[in-house]
């Protein structure tokens, strides 16, 4: 179940070109309609939401709001559908992944299925890049100089 999650935090890549595979291989331990991931360095917040089968996408102002020393892990009924919440981070929380399905709620299994998911998460995340560094031109490219 985690070893597929594994592999992927494995490869040597920005966090943004790694969170469709994450996606992927989430999804098949516990179905979802959507994702989002919210990571915490140094007091800014760096989140995307992601549908399966997409490229993630960056949320709107306001959307996200800030990790707080009170947040929890949780599991209940929104608009529209269900919501799971895990916290990310070893110690005091560092980040979120927030999961949302039409239907059936999360049950107590897929809570304890994504607990150890967001473990490997939160080792697997750590001391790597959220953005892929930007390509620098070639000398007969046209285009802004980066």
């Amino acid at each position: 179940m985690l070893e597929s999650i594994a592999r992927v935090l494995r490869t040597k890549r920005a966090v943004q070109t790694l969170l469709p595979d994450l996606t992927a291989e989430l999804v098949k331990i516990v179905p979802a309609d959507w994702l989002r991931y919210d990571l915490e360095e140094q007091g800014k917040l760096w989140s995307r939401s992601i549908k399966p089968g997409a490229e993630p996408v960056r949320p709107g102002l306001g959307e996200v709001p800030r990790l707080g020393s009170r947040d929890s892990e949780h599991a209940r009924p929104i608009e529209g559908g269900f919501e799971a919440c895990l916290l990310l981070g070893i110690g005091e929380p560092s980040g979120r992944l927030l999961l949302r399905r039409k239907s059936p709620a999360f049950g107590d299994e897929e809570l304890k299925k994504l607990r150890a998911v967001a473990d490997v998460l939160s080792l697997g995340l750590r001391a790597r890049p959220f953005e892929a560094p930007a390509r620098l031109r070639g000398p007969f490219e046209e285009g802004p100089l980066v």
